[in-house]
């Protein structure tokens, strides 16, 4: 009978033993298919916070053609996005970004996609080597694009943590255009095309009704309206121009008592 008992403890524990390594060769398997992306994902994270980014850029470019319908995958179009940011590779970065989100549009990562789309439209449009600045005679469709990025992001993530980065580019975009159109309104007052001054000027007050120099604006279209002798118009701006004036200083009079 202890004969039997031990037979048959033996067996039992043979079984055990057979299911466990069972397991392993199951698991080890699986860390063989999975593991060369985890490796590929963290090597090219290190590398990249150590600011090799060629190196990290090849790593995603493995991932993205052998691991494309994996998270890894996937995700390394955005890792590729914001090293191409760094390096102010505009439209590489543009170009990740947009896959990313052709990729996987559901993402919760979708509003930081939005979010440096819209960056880097702002930063692509500031020129010189050691200090930047932004020349409104240069081309505007970066900032007419970070307007349509933003409609977009605002429609559909009201309630996003991005909100408020997105919505200062915004406002800066729209400040830029409005220089924008000030620039070229001068340009033509300079070469006494006074009528396509007064236009470009009467555009601006109307659809930048918050840029910060529509007193100078309205200065300078009396001064048109004048040059191009519309004697009565230059008038009426001034008187509307005169109140504008006593309301804000009332406005200011009124909020210090």
């Amino acid at each position: 009978m202890i004969i039997n008992f031990i037979t048959n403890y033996l067996r039992f524990l043979t079984l055990i033993l057979f299911l466990f390594f069972l397991q392993c060769c199951s698991q080890a398997n699986n860390v063989e298919v999975r593991l060369p992306a985890i490796e590929l994902y963290q090597g090219a994270l290190i590398a990249s916070e150590n600011k090799f980014y060629q190196e990290a850029l090849e790593s995603y470019e493995i991932l993205i053609t052998e691991y494309s319908s994996t998270r890894l995958g996937i995700l390394s179009h955005l890792m590729m996005g914001d090293i191409y940011f760094k390096q102010n590779k505009w439209l590489e970065s543009e170009n990740s970004y947009r896959s990313f989100l052709l990729h996987n549009p559901r993402s919760n990562l979708t509003p930081y996609a939005l979010n440096r789309l819209i960056a880097l439209n702002y930063e692509r449009n500031q020129y010189g080597l050691f200090i930047k600045s932004r020349d409104y005679d240069r081309n505007m469709e970066p900032n007419r694009k970070i307007i349509r990025e933003y409609q977009r992001f605002y429609l559909l993530f009201p309630q996003s943590p991005y909100l408020t980065e997105v919505k200062n580019y915004y406002k800066r975009a729209m400040s830029d255009l409005a220089e924008h159109e000030l620039h070229v309104g001068n340009f033509y007052f300079d070469k006494g095309a006074y009528h396509s001054a007064i236009n470009r000027y009467l555009y601006l007050l109307k659809n930048y009704p918050n840029f910060t120099r529509r007193n100078q604006v309205a200065e300078r279209l009396i001064e048109a309206y004048k040059s191009n002798q519309q004697s009565d118009r230059a008038e009426k701006m001034q008187e509307i121009l005169d109140s504008l004036k006593e309301r804000k200083l009332f406005a200011q009079i009124t909020k210090r008592e």
